[in-house]
């Protein structure tokens, strides 16, 4: 219980720092996600591994909906978009997550992250939908700038390995990753209760 208690504190701190990454990025070049937009949230190929969704498996049984979760993932099995998408969020003008505060590295990154090209460059991975958004405008976006760099995906996703190779490595369509974590959480938290 121990190892998966601290793995959750440094995925959460983490994604600390990498909401505090984003936010600067994100004034400094001006872009923004359209208010309550949610469409990202409709891919099916959103992935994450199991070790980005043990603070969101700890937090769903910590409130009682895991259960719940276990249920509508064994019934939508087949279905590739993630279950925590909440289109009544959207239409409200909020974010499509209902688990906004615990989503995945991807999550927080898309859109206001890059890859690096060929030369080592940073180039920014913007969404279909803020490219509209912007017009012409996306290509001016500085994305090398030492006060507020851009985030890359890559180095995000080598830290969380770092964390734990074993669970922090292999990336998998975000419920498969999510079940895992709730199976693991879940197995951990029984044989505690038994001790």
């Amino acid at each position: 219980m121990a190892l998966l208690q601290e793995l959750e504190l440094q995925v959460l701190e983490e994604y600390r720092l990498l909401d505090a990454a984003v936010a600067a990025f994100a004034k400094r070049s001006g872009l923004s996600c359209p208010q309550g937009c949610g469409h990202c949230c409709l891919s099916e190929k959103v992935e994450a591994t199991v070790l980005e969704c043990i603070p969101l498996a700890f937090l769903l049984f910590r409130t009682a909906q895991a259960g719940p979760l276990l249920q509508v993932l064994e019934e939508n099995g087949d279905d590739k978009r993630c279950v925590l998408y909440r289109p009544d969020f959207t239409q409200a003008g909020l974010w499509g997550c209902s688990q906004y505060g615990t989503r995945t590295v991807v999550c927080r990154l898309f859109g206001f992250a890059g890859n690096p090209d060929r030369e080592g460059v940073g180039r920014l991975a913007l969404c279909r939908v803020m490219k509209e958004a912007a017009g012409t405008d996306h290509k001016k976006v500085v994305t090398n700038h030492r006060l507020s760099p851009m985030p890359l995906f890559v180095d995000a996703g080598l830290r969380i390995t770092a964390m734990h190779p074993g669970l922090g490595t292999v990336r998998l369509p975000i419920n498969v990753a999510l079940r895992q974590a709730l199976f693991m959480v879940g197995m951990v938290l029984d044989l505690q209760a038994e001790s």
